[in-house]
């Protein structure tokens, strides 16, 4: 077992005491809230073990303490536990970031954080996504994927594969932390639902705002190069998929492989989607929260369910995402309801987040 590094400067010569230290590498604390568009606020976060053992693709456990959570007209702000999407710092060892995206009240809840609040932080849990070599990889991601490219892009870059990412958001203000982004990724093609289209700042990288599936479409067929070029990645040359996004974002991909884009990539391409189930414990097969059924692709029978917090990349053309809209659907009205709340809380209080 390494033994446990101390942390600060000791005072009067003294080395610190075991409890310190201790209490120095595990007890996380929030150094930095970051708002990086309307809707992804960055948890910056000192927890030293958990940032030296964080891997491509594994998320974390993260709540605020009941105790220190304020009370307000009634309500306890205290955050569910959420699971939240890791990423390394670039210049301290000792740190990593959680990536909040807004979609409920505990995630609103977050951007209510300051710099020297201690949290409840479980993890890294989930499986790292298997880095091949020397593949040429698409990447189809929402804003949860490029949570997840932050690290992902450049582990397999790194491993000397040609990675083509297209990167998919509402509209263009949602676009955070672009320079790790584009450092992930050989070629990026940003693709925004509506309203104007992401500008291009490197001469590799495409932009078209419209329908996604449309995007790849025209993307392959080269309507989005210099008239007379070829795109720089043809799809027949993917030899993976990874799908990395919400339940519509996969459905996309999905439907599209044996619909819209079925004559483009190669027999034998590999497609891999990250589920993004309910999850409750995240202890890898515990409270069964995650449970996610796979379905045989021919029959579309059922064949098993599997814990979507220990494995959460799954072979795309085997998740049931009819299963998997229901589950997130499940506590869809009493969600709404303390969103709502959260709303008036804000409005008439003024509590404070960035």
């Amino acid at each position: 077992m390494e033994p446990i590094p101390s942390y600060g400067a000791p005072q009067a010569d003294r080395p610190l005491s075991l409890t310190v230290r201790k209490t120095e590498a595990w007890q996380p604390r929030v150094t930095q809230v970051k708002r990086h568009s309307p809707s992804v606020v960055e948890i910056e976060v000192r927890a030293p073990l958990a940032a030296r053992n964080l891997r491509p693709s594994q998320f974390f456990r993260m709540q605020n303490f009941e105790r220190l959570s304020p009370v307000v007209e009634g309500s306890r702000l205290q955050t569910e536990a959420l699971a939240l999407t890791g990423v390394r710092n670039e210049h301290d060892p000792e740190r990593l970031s959680l990536m909040v995206l807004e979609v409920g009240a505990s995630s609103r809840l977050a951007a209510t954080l300051h710099a020297g609040d201690p949290i409840v932080l479980m993890g890294p849990t989930g499986k790292p996504t298997d880095i091949p070599h020397n593949e040429t990889i698409l990447v189809a991601g929402g804003r949860r994927g490029a949570a997840v490219m932050m690290m992902l892009g450049s582990a397999l870059r790194a491993a000397g594969n040609r990675v083509l990412y297209f990167a998919g958001f509402r509209t263009a203000d949602e676009l955070y932390m672009r320079e790790r982004l584009e450092h992930g990724a050989d070629t990026i093609v940003w693709c925004t639902a509506s309203g104007p289209a992401i500008i291009p700042h490197r001469p590799q990288d495409r932009s078209m705002s419209g329908d996604f599936i449309e995007i790849v479409q025209r993307y392959a067929d080269g309507a989005l190069e210099p008239q007379g070029q070829a795109p720089a990645f043809p799809l027949d040359s993917i030899d993976r998929i990874l799908a990395i996004g919400s339940e519509r974002l996969l459905r996309m991909v999905q439907e599209a492989r044996t619909g819209r884009l079925s004559g483009y990539f190669c027999k034998d391409v590999r497609a891999i989607g990250s589920v993004g189930s309910p999850m409750q414990c995240m202890l890898q097969g515990v409270c069964a929260q995650c449970l996610q059924w796979q379905r045989d692709p021919a029959t579309g029978r059922r064949t098993r369910a599997v814990f979507s917090c220990a494995g959460q990349d799954q072979p795309l053309d085997w998740v049931d995402l009819d299963n998997l809209d229901a589950r997130l659907a499940q506590n869809r009205v009493q969600e709404r309801l303390s969103d709502a709340w959260l709303d008036y809380l804000f409005t008439r209080t003024g509590i404070v987040r960035v």
